[in-house]
């Protein structure tokens, strides 16, 4: 599945898709993980992590990249630590621990995202700090977000 058959359907030129309309704000939701949930991951990349963090983008505008590898494709989201950048790994999820999501958003052709751009992420607001790596045609960035386990 590509997520860019979701995207706006309007007819790009060349320059325009290196210039685009500025995204301001990004908002996405992040569903929160279960107690009890094990994350497994044995690739060294995160690629074969389970499960998946859930991640809704609230436009048509952007959203979650995907990654293929050798045929297989997922989103462009993984549990990773923000302090070591290692992927979470046989980590069995916690009542009241906080685990942290980390993604690539993408813009829809045509779009770019404003640097810092304003992320909104289960209605907080994160700062400049976990919002980072946007790409040189300023059409992705990724994110960090710290999200508690509920039962």
């Amino acid at each position: 599945m590509n997520d860019e058959l979701n995207c706006k359907d309007t007819e790009i030129t060349d320059s325009e898709e290196r210039n685009g309309t500025v995204i301001e704000t990004v908002e996405l939701t992040i569903s929160k993980p279960k107690v009890g949930t094990l994350i497994k991951c044995s690739d060294h990349s995160g690629f074969d992590q389970t499960p998946v963090p859930e991640i809704t983008p609230l436009s048509d505008i952007y959203f979650i990249d995907r990654i293929t590898v050798d045929g297989v494709e997922r989103e462009e989201a993984y549990w990773k630590t923000y302090s070591t950048l290692e992927f979470y790994k046989d980590e069995k999820m916690k009542k009241g621990e906080k685990y942290t999501v980390f993604a690539k958003v993408k813009a829809c052709p045509g779009y770019i995202f404003y640097d810092p751009v304003n992320l909104y992420v289960n209605g907080d607001l994160l700062s400049s700090e976990e919002v980072e790596d946007y790409t040189y045609e300023g059409d992705s960035f990724c994110f960090y977000y710290d999200i508690e386990a509920v039962e």
